[in-house]
């Protein structure tokens, strides 16, 4: 269902500000999803507002503190407040160190939620002729290594790059689908596609609803996806001092890494861009195979479709979405 994006957005900040969350910290949350939702990235949109434990309810613990602060890095407490409020403040700090000391690396633990889409915040870095990487851990939903258990979260890892245009980003789930997919399936009462899931006992699955009390497989169903996972879970886990594994002795503990890297460390950052323009006009030159029109990098569909929401004002939201917000 198409909506005006003037209107959606409303929606969002009256509903973020009856919930008590103030005006400022209303729009930065709402600035995250709306831009997910405008891309056409639905798990990481709106979509985090249904559910269970909508993102609008939560009841954060404490003001957001830093516990260790350092010229190149900044560790983080979220306070359990939302985590798209508080991976934006810690993307802008990574900035700032990266900007004045050529590296920023920022940890944050203790968030409630997941952060969203990670190219939301790989982009802003990129943005800043900086090379952004940013990748978060959530509490155990995929398996791995022959494991029938739910080992770490849907993990997702993105990357940012600035060019002589765009900037180049990419980010993926290292699971074979994201946690909001199951909720988005179970909302429309769909099944999910085969060979994405295992149930409680191990037996593959495509009831999301199923699927959530087992587990999802890895992004390959094998062991270098599962590796990676566990790398994720490794530098936005123990690292940060956020939960790993089972969180059984965590609280809905969420943790994200966040670093820039200025370019200018080892080549000049006009040099840079211009490289990696000519690296990404070879990629798009390159012979295609048979049924291909067109060499689409990574993240250019997201673009085009949120310009395409920016220039017309409208977005595509689900109906099962809204109806749950109450929109009318």
């Amino acid at each position: 269902m198409k909506i005006s994006v003037a209107d959606l957005r409303e929606k969002v900040l009256n509903t973020l500000k009856e919930k008590g969350f103030s005006e400022i910290d209303s729009k930065s949350i709402a600035d995250c999803l709306l831009w997910a939702e405008m891309s056409g990235v639905k798990t990481q949109g709106i979509i985090k507002m249904t559910g269970t434990e909508p993102l609008q309810n939560i009841k954060p613990k404490h003001e957001i503190k830093i516990e260790r602060d350092t010229k190149l890095s900044q560790l983080i407490n979220g306070g359990a407040n939302p985590a798209p409020l508080v991976s934006q403040k810690a993307t802008d700090v990574a900035i700032e160190k990266a900007k004045e000391h050529g590296i920023g690396i920022v940890g944050v633990r203790n968030t409630f939620s997941s952060n969203g889409a990670q190219a939301f915040y790989a982009e802003k870095i990129a943005k800043e002729n900086l090379i952004g990487i940013v990748c978060s851990r959530s509490p155990a939903a995929t398996t791995g290594f022959g494991s029938i258990d739910a080992l770490w979260g849907t993990n997702p890892i993105g990357f940012g790059f600035p060019t002589e245009k765009e900037p180049l980003v990419f980010d993926m789930a290292t699971s074979a689908m994201t946690f909001y997919g199951l909720i988005l399936a179970k909302a429309r009462g769909e099944k999910i596609p085969d060979d994405m899931a295992i149930d409680a006992d191990g037996n593959p699955t495509n009831d999301p609803e199923r699927a959530m009390e087992g587990a999802i497989l890895p992004f390959d169903r094998g062991y270098k996806g599962a590796g990676l996972g566990m790398v994720v879970e490794m530098l936005a886990g123990p690292l940060v001092n956020s939960a790993w594994i089972d969180n059984k002795t965590f609280t809905e503990e969420w943790g994200s890494l966040f670093l820039a890297i200025d370019p200018n460390l080892l080549v000049d950052t006009d040099v840079f861009k211009k490289n990696a323009s000519d690296l990404i006009a070879k990629v798009k030159a390159s012979r295609k195979k048979e049924g291909t029109t067109e060499i689409r990098l990574p993240g250019e569909r997201a673009t085009e479709t949120r310009k395409e929401a920016d220039s017309n004002g409208e977005v595509e939201v689900e109906e099962a979405v809204l109806k749950e917000l109450g929109y009318q």
